[in-house]
Formats: C-alpha cells, structure tokens, sequence
C-alpha cells in the first residue's frame, strides 16, 4: 500500500489509524489479537485507531512485522512527527479545518490562531514554546489561513474580546501588525470577525477559548483548550454545551462596521 500523496485528504495520523485497521481487518484479527502480536495493551491499539493516542516509532515498527510491510508504518510515523508539536490539537489543525463546511471560534485573549500573523505568532510561542521549535511551530500557525485560497472554504465567524485590541502582545508595533491584517482577512467573503465587548462582561465566554465546526457530511466537532489540556471531540453533550455558550457570547457581539472602527481606532492608539 503506498503512503498518500501530499493531497490526500487524511492526516498520516488518520491515515496510520484507517491503514492499521485495514491490515488488521484483512488478517482477520481481533484488536485484541493484534495487541498479542504487537505486544502491548488491547487499550492502545483502540486508542490509536480512533485519534486519542499518537503512535511511536517502535509501535510503528512491529505493526510493520506483523503484516510483513516494507516500512509502510514508519513512513507514516516519520510523516506524523514531522508536524510541529501541536499535541492535541494536531487532530483539529490536520483533520478538522480542512473538512470543515462553517467554522466558529470564540478568543478572550488572543487573535484566533488560524488568523495570526508570523511576528503576532511568534512574540506567542517565543514565550511558550521550547526555543528550537518556535518558527516551525509559527511557520504551522500561518499556513492554517490556505484553507481560505480553496475553491469552497468554510464559512469562518470568529469572537473576539474587545480586550485583545489592547493587549500589546509583542509590542506595540507588532500588535499593529497584527491589527492592520486582522482587517485585511476581515474582507474575505468567508470571514466575518465580531467584536465582543469589555462591557458585556462576557461570564460565558471566561472559562477558555474554543471553537466549533460542521463539517461535510453534517457531524460537529468542537475544540476546548485550557492552560494545562485540551481536547477535540464529537461528543454530543460537548458540542451541545458549547454551541449553545456560543450564542450566548454572539449575542453580546457588536456588528461588523462597528468591529472594524474598533480595530482601526486600536490601530491609531498603537501607532501614535
């Protein structure tokens, strides 16, 4: 079986699940039997096959032995770890955006990620980030924004606290930056960038940032992150929670023409 080309659609982690289930499927084995011959818990082959595991090098190596391949698995696992280490949220970066029909995403305290610039990004990850990944980790960040040059691109509606505009991230100057293409990107006919107000008081949007998608063949996923984990998931009563804290916080938001004054007064304060 050949490893996908660039345009497959799967991520190599949905890839190294989907193949892993077919050879294990075309040997007619169990997962549990699978586990036997790999030699590790029954638990981490269903955890690899739906997402909530990253495989190592050496899980790769024996699922190689086992259906007698010629490195097929490796290769996938060198394909995986060559993605910046975006942990949990490598699923929703690789897998989700690209599949996804509307987006909507809800930032307290920063630009949304998908919607960053390089020097926005990198005065983040300078302060976060081992220091030998921070421009892999930015050059990732930026690409994110190609979903957009695609023939269909989601519909894209992103909340955003009045008190990012003021939060010189960077420094002034980079801030402005940040600001100037933010409403550049506004212009898109897919992207729609609302401000929520210091005002509001904004209790339901507090807790952490997030965002949602539907994706094409109707499901919804959500993304929740926090300072200590993460995670992405379909799980009804999540989606349901968090779609409905969405409206409440949209709720709040001021239109569009008002956004844009907002940001461009911002941008004036920055640059004076």
């Amino acid at each position: 079986m050949e490893i996908p080309r660039p345009g497959d659609q799967m991520s190599p982690r949905a890839r190294f699940a989907h193949d892993l289930a077919e050879h294990r499927k075309a040997a007619r084995m169990t997962q549990a039997a699978l586990a036997a011959r790999i030699r590790c818990h029954e638990s981490l082959i269903s955890h690899i096959a739906t997402g909530r595991r990253t495989p190592t090098l050496e899980f790769a190596q024996e699922a190689d032995k086992v259906f007698g391949l010629d490195g097929h698995f490796v290769a996938l696992f060198k394909r995986i770890s060559q993605s910046p280490a975006l942990g949990w949220f490598a699923r929703w970066v690789e897998e989700i955006e690209p599949r996804a029909v509307i987006l909507q995403s809800w930032d307290p305290l920063l630009v949304p990620g998908i919607l960053q610039n390089a020097d926005y990004a990198r005065a983040i990850f300078s302060a976060t980030a081992a220091g030998g990944r921070v421009e892999e980790r930015v050059q990732a960040r930026i690409q994110r924004i190609a979903i957009f040059d695609d023939p269909s691109p989601p519909t894209f509606l992103a909340l955003i606290d009045e008190g990012v505009l003021h939060r010189p991230i960077g420094g002034p100057d980079v801030l402005a930056g940040q600001l100037r293409y933010l409403l550049e990107l506004a212009q898109h006919p897919k992207i729609t960038v609302q401000l929520v107000p210091i005002a509001a008081g904004g209790v339901a949007g507090m807790m952490s940032a997030f965002a949602l998608a539907r994706l094409r063949d109707g499901s919804e996923v959500v993304s929740a992150d926090s300072v200590l984990s993460g995670q992405v998931t379909g799980d009804h009563e999540a989606v349901a929670r968090l779609k409905q804290r969405y409206d409440t916080i949209r709720s709040d938001a001021q239109p569009k023409k008002v956004t844009q004054k907002a940001i461009e007064d911002a941008i004036r304060k920055w640059t004076s």
